[in-house]
């Protein structure tokens, strides 16, 4: 039986469903049964139910009419619009966030890249690289644009996890995180901007290869 917090039973079930889906239980195109899964989480097939739709509503799953619901599968297409929109939605935040960055933030986001630079374990690397990027647009104090991008993100990680192998041997994305910082301790709104559009564009590029060699 799940613990419930103040959280809806759904909202946890969700949780817990994007869980099995970025870590790769669950992978493109797999059904998801709500009989069973409500089975397996022992809850009732009503909240199973919301929170399937609030995985749909995420982007990561399909609903139709006589299959069910079922893993979302990204194109190469598909990452293409997204890092494009990525690039788009973070370069604004950044821009707008650099000026009102205290120095105690960009503490943490260097500690951030220190630990980041110093970890071989997967998961930790996903957490501290998100933690670094929404640091830094922290300041932008602009809630709907860093909805945006968590949204954005969302839709992606579960592939983001399958490249982390990858992502861990790229010194490059080190580099990119430390022109990154310096511009903001630079106070350079332009500079962060395109250090951050051309960060995104190098890791979509190299996840769409990643992608579409898994699907060769």
């Amino acid at each position: 039986m799940m613990n419930l917090t103040s959280q809806s039973t759904a909202d946890l079930l969700a949780i817990e469903l994007r869980k099995l889906i970025n870590n790769g239980t669950l992978r493109d195109g797999d059904r998801l049964v709500e009989r069973d899964l409500a089975a397996h989480f022992s809850v009732s097939r009503i909240p199973m139910r919301e929170a399937i739709r609030q995985l749909e509503h995420d982007g990561l799953v399909d609903i139709y009419r006589n299959r069910g619901a079922v893993v979302r599968t990204l194109s190469v297409d598909d990452l293409d619009e997204i890092y494009q929109l990525r690039a788009l939605l973070e370069g604004e935040a950044i821009f707008h966030a650099v000026k009102a960055l205290n120095e105690d933030t960009l503490a943490r986001a260097e500690l951030a890249h220190s630990l980041l630079a110093s970890t071989a374990d997967f998961e930790n690397q996903g957490v501290l690289n998100r933690e670094f990027h929404d640091l830094l647009y922290s300041g932008c104090k602009n809630q709907r644009l860093l909805m945006l991008i968590n949204d954005s993100r969302n839709q992606i990680e579960r592939y983001e996890y399958l490249q982390r192998q990858l992502l861990a041997k790229t010194q490059a994305f080190q580099d990119d995180h430390a022109a990154i910082l310096a511009a903001c301790q630079e106070r350079n709104a332009g500079k962060a901007r395109d250090e951050v559009i051309r960060h995104i564009h190098i890791a979509g590029k190299l996840l769409k290869a990643f992608v579409s060699s898994k699907t060769a």
